[in-house]
């Protein structure tokens, strides 16, 4: 700030200050122009449960933003820009209240670069994505300048304005209710700093009563306001999305493993990039002498900072493991984004460091905490790569330092420089740290992500299928869509821009047929992404090179049967599990299929399957009539074809099972089912049946 005042002396800090962050907006909304959509799945379930689902039908219960950025309905097909803009408001608007925050413990100047600094990290790439990151960005901000504000003293009318905050950013994101262990330990810290000479124990009984009240406030406003917006679907405070995944969970020693791994890596990263914000903040929490030195109020910010990020860190280390031991994704993958919006806490205590009362503790005493801290992150730069795998969207600092291999040495060495600066002189480094270490980092890795970012800005082929089937079919036809590719995640790409909430997906490895049998609307649309032969039956809309919009019509010859739906007459079984909703798993050693029809005499059996665990290594045995035909599958479902020859009077169909094997025998979990092969559909087809 001083040195643009110095070209601009008839500016005030103020001016200076709004005229940045006018900057930072327009810088947001050229950047993310013109740009598809990549974080698919995500992108996916918040633009429809914002604009194409009432309220009480969402499965996550974000009902504050889905208020908000239902307005880009007014925009039309062009809903994802509105959202765009929308999204770079709130994140240039958590600047002022980031600002508000740190002026208590520092100069204007100092306030404002921290401000601007905390909203130019790469993390506000999220402003590109129709998903709530921005708004909670901005949500967290007010919760923390209601809870710092005044020095962070704490009272039942401040603790009941900053719980109500929580309750309501909880419908932005359902991960505000993470910051509740830590906002609760903070509010007996607090109370306990503040006690006066009233007394050894009556701050307890004091934190107690601010702990019911916090707890009280934020659950009425929650719970209110949810009941309001979505009945008694609002009560539900993770939604079903995220209760399913809790009920799903590894066994224990795994869990343990994984999450241990997982904190190591978010550690690693956590020290490379803030080695000498953490050093000061473990030599205050360290030395009393240090503290009384410190900037006046500081302590709380400590504690804040210290409750708050642990704590988030912690839980998405959990997080992780969960997922990843649920066989879902890696557990080297580092979620970044469930706490990086709390990091710029930490650019605010750097900050601090440039105002002192008085001396703190001599350069020995840091030498002391350094140490350690440096071999830290040497170990960190040695071994955090390849080792985790940071992407730009979990991990967008990070991963922008690491993407160009030739600067990571170097950011690593700038910050490496400022801890051991910080031995000789805190403010000296502090200094450094603010003005050298934070700008070239989030230059570089903000220019590597935006280079990655704006890779999205050229159509795919998934992009352009989506997009003319959005134009091509009503929204009626559209209901009936099934979207065929052999990548989940392009899927539901395509399915973004065809907006309807009934288009279903279908994942099939490329060149393999399309089961009538696996359609949910065997007499609706097909949308092909790829190089498929099509269901006979099938009339091609469109030709392009890398897409089909088909028609579908089943030929009377064949029979379909799902298995994710409740048998009919036409057929009954035995040995299958309860449906689920791709399909259902063997249970037991066989499979009995009984049909109401004789089988065509030259029967062809087209069969969706997968196997369950070291069945996948074996073979099943098919029988129909007298012929038994054996049958491979993999761990993955897939397409298989088995021709029969009976005497045109057999009603039954066997699958034997090589080795029923039980999800606990696996370590996963308490499921004792003895499980084989999974039965996603079925064609019973006549093979003597003339074709179009």
């Amino acid at each position: 700030m001083r040195l643009l005042q110095r070209y601009t002396p008839r500016l005030s800090n103020s001016a200076l200050f709004l005229t940045a962050l006018l900057a930072v907006f327009l810088y947001f909304t050229l950047r993310n122009v013109g740009l598809y959509p990549t974080v698919f799945g995500d992108e996916w379930s918040y633009s429809s449960f914002t604009r194409l689902m009432p309220f009480r039908d969402t499965q996550v219960p974000s009902y504050l933003f889905y208020t908000v950025y239902r307005l880009t309905n007014y925009c039309g097909d062009g809903f994802l820009e509105c959202a765009r803009l929308i999204n770079a408001v709130f994140f240039v608007g958590a600047a002022p209240f980031i600002y508000l925050i740190a002026r208590q413990y520092m100069t204007r100047q100092m306030a404002g670069v921290i401000a601007v600094l905390a909203i130019l990290t790469p993390s506000n790439t999220y402003t590109g994505y129709f998903m709530p990151e921005a708004m909670y960005f901005w949500g967290f901000w007010v919760f923390s300048w209601s809870v710092l504000r005044a020095l962070g003293r704490v009272d039942v009318r401040t603790v009941m304005l900053s719980s109500a905050a929580l309750g309501l950013l909880a419908m932005v994101k359902v991960h505000a209710l993470f910051l509740i262990p830590g906002y609760v330990v903070y509010l007996a810290y607090a109370t306990f700093a503040q006690r006066g000479a009233s007394g050894n124990w009556r701050w307890l009984r004091q934190a107690l009563l601010l702990v019911a009240v916090a707890l009280a406030t934020a659950a009425v406003v929650r719970l209110t306001v949810g009941y309001l917006y979505a009945g008694r679907n609002g009560l539900y405070l993770l939604g079903t999305i995220y209760a399913n995944q809790a009920q799903a969970r590894p066994a224990l020693s795994v869990l343990i493993h994984l999450a241990l791994v997982s904190l190591q890596g978010h550690l690693m990263a956590l020290v490379l990039m803030f080695g000498m914000p953490l050093a000061a903040a473990a030599m205050q929490c360290a030395s009393r002498r240090q503290r009384h030195g410190a900037a006046r109020g500081s302590s709380t910010l400590l504690a804040y900072s210290a409750l708050m990020i642990p704590s988030l860190v912690a839980v998405t280390a959990l997080f992780t493991a969960l997922v990843a031991g649920g066989g879902n994704e890696s557990g080297v993958r580092l979620h970044m984004r469930y706490y990086d919006f709390a990091l710029p806490l930490l650019l605010i205590l750097a900050g601090a460091q440039l105002v002192s009362q008085r001396p703190g503790v001599a350069w020995r005493g840091r030498l002391a905490v350094a140490l350690p801290l440096l071999a830290a992150m040497w170990a960190a730069g040695r071994y955090l790569i390849p080792a985790y795998t940071p992407n730009h969207i979990d991990s967008p600092t990070l991963f922008g330092m690491v993407h160009d291999g030739g600067s990571f040495p170097a950011l690593i060495g700038f910050s490496m420089a400022a801890v051991l600066l910080w031995i000789a002189n805190a403010r000296l480094a502090a200094r450094w740290f603010v003005y050298i270490v934070v700008p070239v980092t989030l230059i570089i890795s903000g220019d590597n992500v935006n280079l990655y970012v704006r890779m999205a800005q050229r159509p795919d082929a998934y992009v352009k299928a989506g997009v003319y089937a959005h134009q091509y079919l009503t929204q009626e036809e559209a209901r009936r869509l099934t979207i065929v590719g052999p990548d989940i995640f392009n899927l539901f790409k395509s399915r973004f821009f065809v907006d309807n909430t009934n288009v279903n997906l279908m994942l099939l490895p490329a060149g393999q047929p399309i089961l009538l049998a696996s359609l949910t609307h065997p007499d609706g649309w097909l949308l092909v992404v790829g190089d498929y032969p099509l269901p006979e039956g099938a009339v091609r809309h469109s030709g392009f090179r890398e897409f089909t919009l088909a028609r579908v019509k089943p030929p009377g010859d064949v029979t379909l049967h799902r298995f994710a739906e409740t048998e009919d007459d036409s057929m009954r079984s035995t040995g299958l599990s309860s449906m689920e909703d791709w399909g259902r798993w063997s249970e037991g050693s066989q499979v009995t299929l009984n049909f109401a029809k004789p089988l065509p005499k030259h029967l062809l059996l087209r069969m969706d399957v997968a196997a369950y665990g070291p069945n996948a290594s074996l073979g099943f045995e098919v029988t129909a009539g007298d012929q038994t035909l054996p049958l491979k599958a993999d761990g993955a479902h897939g397409v298989r074809e088995l021709r029969f020859n009976t005497d045109g009077t057999a009603r039954v169909i066997t699958i034997k099972i090589p080795k029923p094997t039980s999800p606990q025998e696996l370590g996963f979990g308490g499921d004792q089912r003895k499980l084989g092969i999974g039965l996603y559909s079925m064609e019973t087809i006549d093979a003597d049946a003339p074709r179009p």
